[in-house]
């Protein structure tokens, strides 16, 4: 709840940050990467979980703005939310990865509405080492109606490391869904891409001779 509070105060002095080196879109079909967290695993904890449940995937907390994370089969909503689990984070999704990374896509559904003068809409915000990077103002999907996958990519060597999501309508209620990512880690930098070319050049000469 502290965090949501602090969000609101901010939102009176909120500045759209943008970068050419960060993109996010809404988009109406998901974009899969190479870890992925559908909350319907086997072991995936349901009901109030601890906000470090899913730390062995690299994702050092997964929290809700009123501090009570839950993870269940939320098709009580709404039929268009599935059967599935998913994760709830009433007034927020803040979630912080344990290391870097590049990309990130996500399934969202909040009955905030669009955005106008009086609220509605929800902000995704982007952080690195405690900075906003970028943040991207939407509206969230609900009802059917909508298109509800988020993505988030970085380029230019530039990496993020925290993704929080605000709905701005009352009682925000926010669910989130099908998350992916790709972690910095698992990218070569440019060097030692150069020498895992070399090494392989060399390999193959010397299968030739």
């Amino acid at each position: 709840m502290k965090k949501f509070l602090t969000f609101l105060m901010a939102l009176m002095l909120l500045s759209n940050i943008a970068s050419a080196d960060y993109t996010i879109s809404l988009d109406s079909t998901q974009t899969v990467y190479s870890n992925e967290l559908t909350f319907d695993e086997p072991g995936t904890p349901t009901g109030a979980i601890d906000p470090t449940s899913f730390s062995m995937l690299g994702i050092l907390e997964l929290q809700a703005g009123d501090g009570v994370p839950q993870v269940n089969d939320h098709s009580g909503f709404g039929p268009w939310l599935g059967t599935d689990n998913s994760f709830f984070g009433n007034f927020g999704v803040f979630l912080t990865f344990e290391d870097d990374v590049t990309d990130f896509n996500v399934n969202i559904q909040d009955p905030s509405g669009p955005p106008s003068p009086f609220g509605g809409g929800a902000i995704a915000f982007v952080f690195d080492d405690g900075v906003e990077v970028t943040n991207f103002a939407f509206t969230p999907a609900w009802g059917g109606v909508g298109d509800e996958w988020l993505n988030i990519n970085a380029t230019g060597g530039m990496v993020f490391d925290e993704v929080r999501i605000l709905g701005f309508g009352f009682g925000p209620t926010t669910f989130a869904d099908d998350l992916s990512w790709n972690a910095a880690s698992a990218i070569p930098e440019p060097a030692s891409a150069s020498l895992v070319l070399l090494f392989a050049g060399i390999a193959a000469v010397r299968r030739r001779r």
